[in-house]
């Protein structure tokens, strides 16, 4: 019989475990135009100063995890915005020591760090972090990035093959005491050993995006949450989605999974007023540059639709990767929540324009909302904390 997920150890520590039924994250805000093509001027600008005082309101606010992006090749010249991001494992070793309640997670590249390093990377900032760390694995994709490096980009499904062995090898360093061997394919290692292990017991959360069918496959056996992109935002869909993945899981390791997804907020007086501030953002001031290489590398089948459905596509993806549109008043907002949560979401990451702005409003105005309709609860937060 698998532990639920409110039943892991871990929740002792890691707020990523606790009961909240729908959980609440940020994403992307170690960087600049990270999620959003948009060339607006009160774009946030990541800086370190900014980048704390977002970790440090979604903390305050008992957010459930704070997950940076990794970007290495911007998409554009070395000038373009999404140039500048933070490198994942030291932002996240320093977001950690300034908070004490959030879950924080590092996005690594798996062909682009040798597992050792991982393990002990993450080892550490877990022991910082007092048991609230995790790892978002990311296979990689974009091209520039891999050149850069030298490194070679595999065929999509080898991709996996060889996140297999990384992540096989990064578990055993977190949980086995003795030196180890490991002849693979892809990595030798001899007399393997790493320490101090982490505080999380088995190991800190691990997520991945996973979409394909071997991609799927790859999360529902190493992954504890899976970070999904849905095609269609419809209520029935995202059901049948998250059904299917859950029912892969089970099949392949039996044990539970959470479903996350992410979502682009525009807090307004109402959804007009919201979707009117998309347009101005996605539209008249959409960074179209950035969105022909993120759709050429992601998207090129794209080019054999309907025009008015290419034009649609488009503006998802500027105004935020094609998320979950969270628009208008805080009721709109807390009701399209509520929604996702119904058809089977365990967690959103969320995203803004300004996000230290968008932060304040949400932790004001929406989460009271979420809590008054039991989604989440301040006291559950509170007594983790505690624990």
């Amino acid at each position: 019989m698998s532990v639920s997920i409110s039943e892991d150890p871990r929740s002792a520590t890691n707020p990523l475990f606790n009961r909240n039924k729908l959980k609440i994250g940020i994403f992307a805000f170690n960087g600049t135009a990270g999620c959003l093509m948009t060339k607006v001027p009160e774009l946030y600008q990541a800086t370190w100063a900014n980048s704390l005082d977002v970790a440090m309101q979604a903390d305050a606010a008992r957010f459930d995890v704070i997950v940076p992006y990794a970007r290495w090749k911007p998409f554009g010249d070395a000038y373009h915005p999404s140039a500048h991001v933070f490198e994942n494992f030291t932002w996240a070793s320093a977001i950690a020591a300034r908070t004490q309640y959030s879950g924080i997670m590092s996005t690594c590249h798996v062909p682009l760090m040798h597992p050792i390093l991982v393990a002990k990377a993450a080892a550490t900032i877990d022991h910082v972090s007092n048991g609230r760390f995790g790892i978002n694995i990311v296979c990689g994709w974009y091209r520039p990035e891999f050149e850069m490096f030298g490194a070679p980009l595999l065929g999509h499904d080898e991709r996996y093959d060889y996140a297999e062995e990384w992540i096989t090898i990064i578990k055993k360093l977190w949980t086995e005491d003795d030196e180890f061997n490991f002849d693979g394919k892809y990595f030798q290692v001899i007399r393997g050993m790493s320490q101090p292990k982490p505080i999380q017991k088995p190991f800190p959360a691990v997520m991945n995006a996973g979409a394909s069918d071997r991609g799927r496959r790859f999360v529902a056996k190493h992954s504890d949450l899976a970070f999904v992109f849905l095609q269609s935002h419809e209520d029935e869909h995202v059901r049948k989605h998250v059904d299917a993945y859950r029912k892969l899981a089970d099949e392949v390791s039996g044990r539970p999974i959470q479903i996350w997804c992410i979502c682009y907020v525009v807090q307004r007086d109402s959804y007009e007023d919201a979707v009117k501030y998309v347009d101005y953002y996605a539209v008249e001031h959409g960074d179209e540059g950035y969105a022909d290489i993120w759709i050429e590398e992601n998207l090129a089948r794209s080019k054999g639709l309907p025009p008015e459905v290419q034009k649609s596509l488009r503006r998802a993806v500027k105004a935020g990767y094609g998320g979950v549109p969270l628009l208008g008043t805080p009721e709109n907002i807390a009701e399209r929540l509520e929604r996702l949560s119904k058809a089977g979401v365990d967690g959103v990451l969320l995203i803004w324009v300004d996000f230290q702005d968008g932060v304040r409003r949400f932790s004001s105005h929406v989460l009271p909302l979420l809590e008054q309709s039991g989604l989440r609860s301040a006291a559950q937060a509170a007594s983790e904390t505690a624990k």
